[in-house]
This record gives structure tokens, sequence and C-alpha cells, in this order.
């Protein structure tokens, strides 16, 4: 479920269809993902999964799966 949220915020950001984003897709410029694109992500992350994540954690999220489990564990701890 959080995957599926995830590849739509991020497919509209880069404007790619969302069939396009597996667990495996970097987050990097390779990818055609750039600094402001994950910044983005990452805002609308905390508003739809109404979470906060800490700057100092962003720089852990190098593939779509990073994101995901870090979200998965801060909705389990709540």
């Amino acid at each position: 479920m959080a995957f599926q949220k995830i590849a739509s915020i991020l497919a509209e950001i880069i404007g790619i269809d969302d069939e396009d984003i597996t667990p495996d897709t970097e987050l990097n410029r390779e990818y055609g993902i750039k600094p402001v694109d994950l910044a983005k992500l990452i805002i609308e992350c905390e508003r739809t999964f109404q979470i906060t994540i800490h700057d100092e954690d962003v720089y852990r999220f190098r593939y779509v799966h990073d994101l995901m489990e870090y979200i998965r564990r801060i909705k389990e701890e709540e």
C-alpha cells in the first residue's frame, strides 16, 4: 500500500508513469530525480502518511524501498 502511494507521488513529481517506478528505483539524478524532487517527495510523504521525516534521515534514502521501510517503521511505532 505504501509503495503505491509513494510511486504515485514520485511519478507525479518527475512526470512519468507510476508503473515505471519499482521499489528498486534509485532516488538520484540518473533516474531523473533532482534534489528538489526528493525534497518534494519527502514533504508529500509527510503529508500523505501524517509523519515527520527528519532531515538527517533523508540521506539514507537511496532507493524507493528505503523510504518505504522508513515509513513502515514510523507507522509501527505510533
